[in-house]
């Protein structure tokens, strides 16, 4: 089993998690915990973290949810434990100030989905499967799964979740469920330039930014837009921010390297 996180090569704000755990990546309570202490590692400095699977290792999809063979015989408590450290491996995602891109790359399923939908960001083949299947397995969609209707509405969501039945990438991106759906041939190209474009921005505007969402999450849209009120103004006097207007205002790439 592997869980690793890396920077990147090439760009120093941008960060790596990458995750190889066996058949189609299913989710052990071991692999759940090895991921949520791999995200508390993320350094402060990574502005952009991709997180998917090790495609070196032939992996083709994030996972295909959990590994009921190994949970199908739980009590109660066995289960609430696996549950409750899923969960926190979500919030751990969703609570990162770096801007998150999920490699969905050919299937995201279960509580892969779910890790999926707590980025910022997902990417995957137009043909992938991505659904919550839950309800054929016996169980309810939860933990996460709250995050679907925000991201497809109610009826879609309830479409999905009630028939168990997983969509297409390309209907995932009619949806709103993922943000690029492309053939396979594309897709590690595809998910380079979204990366590209998201560390190209100024890391210290994108932390706040990422701060002011988590805080119409959490907060409530008023005490939300009280919060990025102050937040933007603290942008102001700022090198990112004069950097990034005098570029805009002269139609020129804006530089922040070492900032």
């Amino acid at each position: 089993m592997s869980v690793t996180v890396d920077r990147d090569t090439d760009v120093e704000t941008v960060a790596h998690l990458r995750l190889d755990v066996g058949d189609l990546n299913l989710f052990s309570h071991d692999a759940i915990t090895s991921l949520r202490e791999a995200v508390t590692t993320v350094p402060d400095d990574v502005s952009v973290l991709t997180i998917g699977p090790d495609a070196d290792n032939g992996v083709s999809g994030l996972t295909a949810g959990l590994k009921l063979d190994e949970v199908k015989d739980h009590s109660v408590s066995e289960a609430r434990k696996v549950l409750v450290d899923l969960y926190e491996l979500n919030q751990g995602v969703r609570n990162l100030d770096a801007v998150t891109v999920c490699c969905c790359g050919d299937y995201a399923l279960g509580g892969g989905l779910e890790l999926a939908m707590s980025c910022d960001f997902r990417v995957a083949t137009e043909d992938a499967a991505l659904g919550l299947p839950e309800i054929n397995a016996g169980l309810v969609t939860g933990i996460q799964g709250g995050l679907l209707v925000r991201l497809v509405g109610l009826q879609a969501a309830k479409e999905i979740v009630y028939t168990g039945e997983p969509v297409s990438g390309q209907e995932a991106a009619e949806l709103g469920l993922v943000n690029r759906a492309v053939p396979p041939e594309d897709y590690d190209a595809t998910v380079d330039e979204l990366v590209a474009t998201l560390a190209g921005k100024s890391p210290r505007i994108s932390k706040w930014q990422t701060q002011v969402f988590r805080a119409l999450r959490s907060n409530g849209i008023e005490a939300g837009i009280d919060h990025s009120l102050e937040t933007i103004a603290a942008c102001f006097d700022t090198y990112d921010q004069r950097e990034a207007m005098e570029a805009f205002l002269e139609n020129r790439e804006p530089e922040f390297e070492g900032r």
